[in-house]
């Protein structure tokens, strides 16, 4: 690229001293870590790449302006560079100041994220004149986190501090939960969405009667597919259709076992994004079938059962019968079969 003349160049010249006066000064320790271990912008990177830039210290006695120059730097990525920059810089004062050089970087850097955490936390509830506790209202308490559709990470933190249900984080404070290992403020966050819920009762599990399980149960599987990932609902909507797992592997260019992992994931969510009611309408669905003189569930019989609600569903009943099939192995299906591959 020409370096422009004139009075541009006067005008860059200028912008480069004004802003980054200063060289570059790289700790030794991280000299020869390479760049591509930092979490920096796809611009960025294309223009150190461009410039010869591998390690941390080849940017030794430069100046951030020098990359002006570059195709594609503007001051957003000057200005990243030199957060960057600082960042290293700032890093290795605290490795230092630990002594003796058994402070690792990685503990440094969960010392200061765990830091940022709690102040931010402290910070909040001195806004709010309280600490602010969750609070668990006797109805929802017998919840359990087995049966709530929740993050592998929100069940890591409550399975670390013994919470089996939901009535178990009554009084605790978001400041407790942020002292926990890979707890962050998305997942309070997550917490109190999940009570939200709830309360609104999305996961009330009483009983209701055994002529509208079937139309209920429907319902909710149809919503629940609706909030799954597009792959999740791609596979399972394919495997309810018929196609074996191999064959849905064909389709999309995956093996076998990993469509199978896949669809075993979208039905596993399913079951929980609706807390304990879609397994208690399973129950009242095999309950009315061993009561009926059927030995099977065929979609006429469960046609029969939804009724006139049948006309809310967007899937064929061949369909629905399938799906139950996947989440409860023990109904009898006569397209059980079908599956078998």
């Amino acid at each position: 690229m020409a370096v422009p003349h004139g009075k541009f160049e006067k005008r860059m010249v200028a912008f480069e001293f004004r802003c980054f006066p200063k060289r570059i000064e790289i700790p030794v320790a991280l000299r020869d870590q390479p760049f591509d271990t930092c979490q920096t912008s796809a611009r960025l990177a294309h223009v150190l790449r461009r410039s010869g830039v591998r390690v941390l210290g080849d940017l030794q006695g430069r100046k951030v302006g020098d990359f002006a120059w570059q195709k594609n730097c503007g001051f957003n990525t000057l200005h990243e560079l030199d957060s960057l920059v600082r960042g290293v810089q700032s890093l290795a004062e605290n490795v230092s100041r630990a002594g003796n050089g058994t402070y690792s970087r990685r503990r440094a850097c969960c010392a200061a994220a765990q830091r940022r955490r709690l102040g931010k936390a402290h910070a909040l509830h001195r806004k709010a004149g309280t600490e602010a506790n969750f609070s668990i209202p006797k109805s929802v308490c017998k919840l359990q986190f087995d049966e709530l559709p929740i993050t592998r990470r929100l069940a890591g933190v409550v399975r670390s501090i013994g919470a089996r249900t939901l009535g178990d984080l009554n009084g605790l404070s978001a400041c407790e939960l942020l002292q926990c290992k890979n707890c962050y403020w998305h997942t309070v966050a997550e917490i109190e969405q999940l009570i939200e819920r709830a309360i609104a009762g999305e996961f009330d599990a009483k009983r209701i009667e055994e002529s509208e399980a079937a139309a209920e149960l429907l319902t909710l599987l149809e919503q629940g597919m609706a909030k799954l990932s597009r792959r999740e609902n791609q596979f399972l909507l394919a495997r309810i259709r018929g196609l074996t797992f191999a064959e849905i592997g064909r389709r999309f260019g995956l093996t076998r076992a990993r469509v199978h992992q896949v669809t075993v994931k979208a039905l596993d969510t399913l079951r929980k994004t609706w807390g304990p009611r879609v397994p208690l309408l399973l129950d009242m669905m095999k309950h009315r079938l061993s009561l009926s003189n059927a030995s099977e569930l065929t979609p006429a019989l469960l046609e029969q059962w939804v009724g006139e609600s049948s006309r809310c569903l967007r899937l064929s009943r061949q369909a629905h019968v399938r799906l139950i099939a996947e989440l409860d192995a023990d109904i009898l299906l006569a397209t059980k079969r079908e599956f078998l591959c």
